[in-house]
């Protein structure tokens, strides 16, 4: 079983610590991408890859399936919306082995790079046949909040069910102590981790759910999302330079020729 993480910035990968430890516990092989450089600030993306490596390194993860594509390549970050074919066929050119599923950051209207992380990650799950093993997890959103205000690792109550698989109190604060790797981010995990350690200690949850390729061509939640109040990027810039993507993951999505199911998967008990 390979399971592969696409994430669209170093530090991303804190969403998804307890669904790596989950894999790996169960020997699963774990693959990280990352997709853009995650410069901002005078803070270099060696920098921050390297905070990245020490996180994942901590949880187990096998770094040479580590690949930090968009600080190899230079895709901005920020920019991810604007180089979606090459970040598709960087990543597919990277990860040659067979993938039993995918995770990647929910749409969630949060940061435009995430929510094009996804789109990515879906095309190659389709890419590769294993779409309906392609799942999602929350990291941040303003849904329903007014101006600078957002929830972090709360599961979006728009589209389909989420799953929740419990994880111990012990894990909870591991996940929130990881926040101690990241030098450069201290700012923004300021903001992050009060709520992040509160849904941590008290809701002692992990959420995923299947992506749906059907809601990649809709705003992900009515009203204005964070990545627009906070960032200035228009949801409208957004859906307009991802279209033609969008539109051909669409068809290859429903086509049965393109997203045959691979044979003989065995899914581990949640």
């Amino acid at each position: 079983m390979h399971a592969l993480f696409v994430f669209a910035h170093q530090d991303d990968e804190i969403a998804f610590a307890s669904r790596i430890s989950y894999a790996l516990r169960n020997g699963r092989a774990v693959s990280c991408a990352y997709l853009t450089d995650g410069e901002g600030k005078g803070i270099p993306s060696a920098t921050r890859d390297r905070e990245s490596r020490r996180v994942l390194a901590h949880l187990g993860v096998d770094l040479a399936r580590v690949h930090f594509i968009g600080s190899e390549e230079r895709i901005p970050d920020g920019k991810l919306v604007e180089q979606l074919d090459r970040a598709l066929a960087l990543l597919d050119a990277r990860v040659t082995e067979a993938v039993d599923e995918i995770y990647c950051l929910a749409w969630e209207g949060g940061h435009a790079d995430h929510d094009a992380s996804q789109l990515v990650a879906a095309a190659f799950a389709a890419r590769r046949g294993v779409l309906a093993k392609c799942y999602e997890m929350p990291l941040y959103h303003g849904h329903r909040l007014p101006g600078p205000l957002f929830n972090t690792l709360a599961p979006l109550r728009v589209g389909g069910p989420w799953t929740g698989r419990q994880i111990t109190l012990r894990e909870a604060f591991g996940i929130a102590l990881l926040c101690r790797f990241y030098d450069s981010q201290r700012a923004t995990w300021m903001g992050l981790l009060p709520e992040a350690l509160i849904r941590l200690a008290l809701g002692q949850r992990e959420h995923t759910r299947p992506v749906d390729v059907a809601r990649l061509t809709q705003k992900p939640h009515e009203g204005k999302l964070f990545y627009e109040r906070r960032f200035g990027v228009s949801w409208e810039s957004f859906a307009r330079a991802s279209a033609p993507f969008v539109a051909q993951l669409t068809e290859r999505a429903h086509d049965p020729r393109e997203n045959a199911a691979p044979v003989a998967l065995t899914l581990l008990p949640e």
